[in-house]
């Protein structure tokens, strides 16, 4: 993500060794991908019985949309999964929609055996570890301002001019700010989330750190996380309300700040599917990969199709699930070629820029911004999505501040999808989509630069209904 997103609030990794300790002796060690064949034997019986495996809510949100549950749905099969352990490596990961495991080892002969299992495909290195991860912040409490933030003449104060923006004060004002909505947010860190008074009536309804289990996310290293969820989840009147401030939210961390490697899209796989089981409706995702450290190099352009990269391919899967996934586009703008990150390159999701009103000596006007990434896919898609300011949150310490980046913009659009979806509830996730984007303003020539431009939620919400009201007649008819 360090490369193609940028990061709010500086973090500073403090070393957790006394001044003259002996360093850590850290073994190098590897993660791979497992590819599996397939997902044992008796997959039938299983399918007509999800509810050993998925939750009532999952099971609940696919029927309301018609949506069947598939093979992908299935578990990835356990034997297979007790067979690679008994290789000797560790089992850190499984991915049902993509059937694949990550394991980790310190003596990468051991993959010549799981190679060897008649029921494994492939095998992939995608993270090699010369020294032990720093991600604890051990004094985290120490970063929290001792001044809260002085109220705001506005009721939705540091959040007003983000809202306004999408329209979206009249959703909110009908009684639809995101009540019974489930928003799951994938990030790099929630640093103090939990101890900042602007967040104590934000709804956590669970957290799970999918780099480091052992963790917790609101003690990683890494700010981000906060920052993102306050554009949405805020819900402090006269210091910051955001765009979703009464639905429930699952904080789930899947960025490893210390290396970028292809791994993380294992870890956001993981994440993804975990909000899947929890009955997230909605997914934020702020997070983006276009290459990785040595030896695994750039993301080829020619894969950013939605359907190469596993980061792709499983956010292009979340709507066949009944999710929507808003996920920012990338802060490469200014590269001559198509910027679009993975997983933002993904079909059937809303993929986020960034826009704000430019002021000069000129006058203003409402533009694009410059490291906002420019699309389209590869594969000939328009991408950005849609475009959204997204300039104010509250940070790590608790103090309103100012940032940018299509990672800031993305959850501001986030919680007025979800809000949106609060109020069409007769609605699909690919119809909710369709709608956000034919209520931009640039829906009539969409680009690879503003998308189909900024959304205007009034709109959107007057196009659901008049949509329900047809699926409705037909109905009944």
């Amino acid at each position: 993500m360090k490369r193609i997103l940028l990061l709010i609030l500086v973090s500073i990794i403090l070393s957790p060794h006394a001044q003259g300790a002996e360093p850590e002796q850290f073994v190098p060690c590897y993660k791979y991908r497992i590819y599996l064949k397939d997902k044992g034997r008796r997959t039938a019986p299983l399918l007509k019985h999800p509810e050993r495996y998925l939750s009532p809510r999952s099971i609940e949100r696919r029927e309301r949309q018609g949506l069947a549950i598939d093979y992908t749905d299935l578990p990835v099969y356990g034997k297979y999964i007790r067979d690679v352990a008994s290789t000797g490596v560790e089992v850190l990961l499984r991915s049902r929609w993509n059937n694949t495991l990550v394991v980790q080892c310190e003596d990468t002969t051991l993959i010549d055996a799981v190679r060897e299992l008649p029921f494994v495909k492939e095998a992939v290195q995608v993270a090699h570890y010369e020294k032990s991860p720093l991600n604890i912040k051990t004094d985290r409490l120490n970063t929290l301002s001792q001044e809260p933030p002085k109220p705001d003449t506005s009721y939705y104060a540091q959040g007003m001019s983000q809202i306004t923006s999408l329209n979206g004060l009249p959703l909110h004002e009908a009684g639809f700010r995101g009540e019974g909505m489930c928003i799951a947010v994938i990030d790099g860190g929630f640093l103090n989330t939990d101890t900042i008074p602007a967040m104590q009536n934000t709804r956590i309804v669970g957290t799970h750190n999918f780099v480091m289990p052992s963790v917790s996310p609101y003690g990683w290293n890494n700010d981000h996380g906060q920052a993102v969820l306050s554009c949405m989840g805020a819900n402090t009147p006269y210091v910051m309300v955001g765009t979703a401030p009464d639905a429930e939210y699952w904080l789930l961390l899947s960025e490893d700040g210390n290396s970028e490697q292809p791994v993380e899209e294992d870890n956001w796989a993981a994440a993804i599917e975990y909000a899947d089981s929890v009955g997230a409706d909605v997914i934020n995702s702020s997070l983006g990969y276009g290459s990785y450290d040595a030896p695994y190099g750039k993301v080829p352009s020619y894969e950013h199709n939605g359907r190469t990269r596993l980061v792709s391919r499983t956010a292009s899967m979340a709507a066949s699930k009944g999710m929507i996934v808003c996920c920012a586009a990338g802060n490469s703008g200014e590269e001559i070629l198509s910027t679009i990150a993975v997983p933002a390159d993904a079909d059937n999701i809303l993929t986020v820029g960034s826009v704000a009103t430019i002021y000069s000596k000129h006058g203003h006007s409402r533009d694009v911004m410059f490291f906002s990434s420019r699309g389209g896919s590869y594969d000939g898609r328009i991408k950005p999505d849609v475009v959204c300011e997204g300039l104010k949150v509250i940070g790590s310490n608790g103090a309103r501040t100012f940032s940018y980046g299509t990672s800031i913009s993305t959850p501001v659009m986030c919680g007025m999808v979800a809000s949106l979806w609060q109020a069409l509830p007769e609605l699909t996730a690919t119809e909710i989509i369709d709608i956000v984007r034919r209520s931009g303003n640039h829906a009539d020539a969409p680009d690879n630069t503003w998308g189909y431009g900024e959304p205007d939620f009034v709109k959107a919400w007057e196009m659901g209904k008049s949509l329900a009201a047809q699926k409705a007649a037909a109905a009944g008819n």
